[in-house]
């Protein structure tokens, strides 16, 4: 339906049924079915409408009127800025709710070696939440009859090593393969950056167990999205770095995004550079062979291009809502137990509210992708000087939910309370 769902029609006709003015109120649920009719086509190409919903145009306030009053919106942007300057937050910050961005701002430096301060189309190196776009491309290639999630690793790529692993076990962590930094650091002897088909090479040739049997267990693995965006490459006949800007970033607009190949490096403008701190001193981190094989991080983006990507997985663009269903199940063990991940997302609750997420970790880049799915609301936070930033996110979202919470706390001590009583009365 659009960025719309019936949780911001409710708000919506709330919103409009309470306007004080003197219009008969036919009119005012006719207006709301309006609204709704215009969230509801945002594929007209080029139009103006289509571009807002994928956030081109989208600015604090902007129809967040329905939502928010001006008070709120100013507290919101008091709080939220509050809370980043407390925590030394560096860095790009955008938060949406229902499909409406609400507030947005940039924090110090993209580069503390020149002093050139951040403004919000910095692009950062997504670290982890690159896993989001691997995965999406191999189901678009299941979409499109190239594949099955469920074949072999082997079918499509002969000389893989391993003969019981899936491409869903890769995908959800199941797979039992071995950390690929562990062998660039202890194999890779060439000159030359490694690529994801270097890194098959180096598990060829010094051949290492699976850590346990592909679906017995949940255990984090950057080598199976290595091997994913390999087979990308060998199913598409296109680089992962093609595939990933002609199929995914191009429909999507998604502009100021791009696969960071250091085997031909792309150019790159207005770009973050990760930090560490030491002696009260900022120490970019510079590339290294770690940073050749790709899948499992390598792109670079921005707040706003993020949120097209948000507002396009809402619109079901890519792929059809049961491809998209299937990226938000979780996983399933051998022993039938579920795992908080599914393809490409981790999965977690908040208040009772699903949400699908990823953070990321790279080379002083710490990065969040949060989308809690009822209400589309959506936290992006991107930070390049290595500072941790769960405090930041959990504020974030205890700010944009402070009512629901509030609610929500009070009914789960009422329910508390009344085991309380029936436990003690019996």
């Amino acid at each position: 339906m659009g960025p719309f769902n019936f949780y911001t029609l409710i708000a919506v006709t709330e919103k409009i049924r309470n306007l004080h003015i003197r219009v008969p109120v036919v009119w005012k649920y006719l207006f709301c079915v309006v609204i709704l009719l215009f969230g509801s086509f945002p594929r007209v190409e080029n139009s103006y409408y289509a571009r807002l919903f994928k956030g081109q145009y989208a600015h604090a306030g902007l129809h967040s009127g329905f939502f928010y009053s001006e008070e709120e919106l100013e507290f919101l942007d008091h709080q939220i800025t509050r809370l980043m300057i407390d925590n030394q937050f560096n860095g790009n910050v955008l938060v949406a709710r229902y499909g409406m961005l609400i507030y947005e701002k940039s924090f110090g430096f993209s580069s503390f070696t020149r002093s050139v301060p951040m403004d919000i189309e910095t692009t950062f190196q997504l670290a982890s939440i690159t896993k989001t776009f691997t995965a999406t491309a191999i189901l678009m290639l299941q979409e499109e009859g190239f594949l099955s999630v469920d074949d072999k690793v082997k079918k499509h790529l002969p000389d893989f090593p391993y003969d019981n692993i899936t491409i869903r076990q890769m995908l959800n962590h199941t797979s039992g393969l071995q950390n690929y930094m562990w062998m660039v650091e202890r194999h890779w002897r060439s000159r030359s950056l490694p690529t994801s088909r270097d890194i098959l090479d180096l598990f060829l040739r010094h051949p290492r167990p699976l850590n346990f049997t592909p679906g017995q267990r949940f255990d984090y693995s950057n080598t199976g999205y290595v091997f994913l965006a390999l087979l990308i490459e060998e199913v598409s006949g296109l680089s992962y770095r093609d595939y990933i800007h002609q199929c995914i970033f191009d429909p999507l607009e998604m502009n100021r995004s791009f696969v960071y190949d250091l085997h031909a490096p792309p150019a790159m403008d207005n770009r973050a550079y990760g930090y560490r701190q030491w002696r009260g001193r900022h120490i970019i981190i510079p590339d290294d062979n770690l940073d050749g094989p790709l899948g499992d991080k390598g792109i670079f983006s921005t707040v706003h291009d993020l949120f097209k990507w948000d507002q396009a997985l809402y619109r079901s663009e890519l792929l059809p809502p049961s491809a998209w269903q299937q990226a938000f199940e979780n996983a399933r063990l051998n022993n039938d137990s579920l795992v908080n991940y599914g393809l490409g997302w981790r999965l977690q609750t908040y208040l009772d509210k699903p949400i699908v997420h990823h953070p990321g970790r790279w080379h002083g880049f710490r990065t969040s992708f949060k989308r809690f799915l009822d209400d589309h609301t959506t936290i992006i936070v991107l930070s390049n000087n290595n500072r941790g930033i769960l405090d930041v996110i959990e504020g974030i979202q205890n700010l944009v939910y402070y009512d629901e919470k509030e609610i929500w706390m009070a009914a789960r001590d009422e329910e508390l309370t009344d085991d309380y009583y029936e436990e003690y009365e019996e």
